[in-house]
């Protein structure tokens, strides 16, 4: 015995050589078909021209306290903003109301977090789909 520890020499660091990702082992016909360590682009499928305009964005801002807003930005230009956001507040039970941006369009402004309420009503009331619609917050 030579002293050393590993004795089996299939267990030894001189079988195992030193890549570009590290060391690896000799491999038995193992190919670089794992996914884990393939790179992933989370941002990869997202057009950034021509994805924005059709995605709805919901947010809630917190105001002071307990008390929040929740936006709702990017409906198509052809829908009537004033009708949805008064339906919004009749279903919600809350206040709200249409502001005019110069770059984002109109957003509906209700009061309290209501993310759910209009995710859910969207998607029933086929405004959109549940694909467009992008929830932001907490």
């Amino acid at each position: 015995s030579s002293g050393c520890r590993h004795s089996n020499p299939d267990l030894s660091k001189s079988r195992r050589t030193r890549s570009p990702r590290g060391w690896t082992l000799p491999s038995a016909g193992m190919s670089d078909d794992i996914q884990n360590l393939k790179n992933f682009d989370a941002f990869d499928d997202a057009d950034e021209t021509t994805g924005d305009q059709s995605k709805v964005h919901i947010r809630v801002q917190q105001r002071n306290g307990r008390k929040c807003i929740t936006t709702v930005q990017g409906l198509a230009d052809d829908l009537d903003i004033k009708r949805i956001c008064k339906a919004f507040k009749k279903n919600f039970q809350c206040n709200g109301a249409v502001t005019k941006d110069a770059d984002l369009g109109e957003i509906i402004q209700l009061s309290g977090d209501q993310r759910t309420n209009v995710n859910d009503f969207l998607c029933d009331q086929e405004i959109c789909t549940k694909s467009q619609v992008v929830i932001h917050g907490f």
